[in-house]
């Protein structure tokens, strides 16, 4: 049986700085996860599981390789790559074959980006959340903080920041590649004797939207009627029912049809953020 994993990636944009967050799900035992990273990182990568333990990983090409044999949650943590334009405004390239949920602070002016692959949008208190489809575009935006810096400060914290990647670059990676790759060489030497190759598959992530539904289903006993859920949820019809038909394609509702109604019914609990 091939292992599935189900992910969900959420780009921040702050006004001290940008943040990739990948939450992964391996419902099946796997020995590595190969996961393409959306974003090309800018210095060291954070993986753990949902326990807050470190794994190592190795990066080979934007391709992360987590050994991790077994199953569960686990979490990818980055700073993403970004340059600066002409203009002066920073910019993230992005290359994503899965969704990917944009948090914009209200602090942050976005300059940069393609509506036609908004899919949705949420407004939270502290900023906005956009959904983005899969495909290679660029993400352009300037931080509060970035245009009040003077000069002086820019030079001062652009050396820091070097300086303290070149200590883990030099210091923490190679540690965490020799780690990785003495994990990758074992399960290579267990793979060829058993005759066997893992494939992972890669599905869409939960999206705020599908999050909220769940919640909404949780907290309503985890059955409901769709008119119901409308109601609580504040939620445009034809938005709701897209939610619900993705949750159960991925398995977490099913719908059952009492003559003109639909009864939504909670089949399994999302894991966590």
């Amino acid at each position: 049986m091939m292992p599935i994993m189900l992910i969900s990636v959420m780009i921040y944009l702050m006004g001290n700085g940008s943040l990739v967050n990948i939450n992964i799900t391996a419902t099946h035992n796997v020995a590595l996860l190969n996961i393409t990273l959306p974003i090309k990182p800018m210095g060291p990568i954070i993986v753990q599981s949902s326990n807050g333990s470190s794994i190592p990983a190795i990066l080979i090409n934007n391709r992360l390789i987590i050994p991790v044999f077994g199953n569960g949650t686990f979490v990818i943590r980055y700073v993403p790559l970004a340059v600066q334009s002409v203009n002066g405004y920073l910019i993230i390239n992005v290359s994503s074959q899965y969704p990917v949920n944009l948090f914009i602070s209200n602090n942050v002016l976005l300059t940069q980006l393609p509506t036609n692959l908004i899919t949705n949008f949420t407004k939270v208190n502290s900023g906005a959340i956009l959904q983005l489809a899969p495909g290679n575009y660029s993400i352009g935006f300037i931080p509060e903080l970035w245009s009040s810096r003077t000069t002086s400060a820019n030079i001062t914290s652009t050396s820091r920041s070097a300086l303290q990647h070149t200590f883990l670059y030099n210091i923490i990676i190679p540690v965490i590649i020799i780690i990785a790759a003495i994990s990758i060489l074992t399960y290579v030497l267990i793979t060829r004797h058993r005759g066997s190759k893992v494939d992972p598959v890669i599905i869409e992530g939960l999206n705020p939207t599908d999050r909220e539904v769940l919640g909404a289903l949780v907290d309503m006993g985890g059955e409901a009627y769709q008119v119901d859920l409308q109601k609580k949820l504040g939620m445009p019809k034809a938005t709701l029912w897209r939610a619900i038909r993705r949750l159960e394609e991925a398995g977490y509702v099913r719908v059952i049809r009492e003559g003109r109604m639909n009864r939504i019914k909670l089949v399994k609990r999302p894991g966590p953020n």
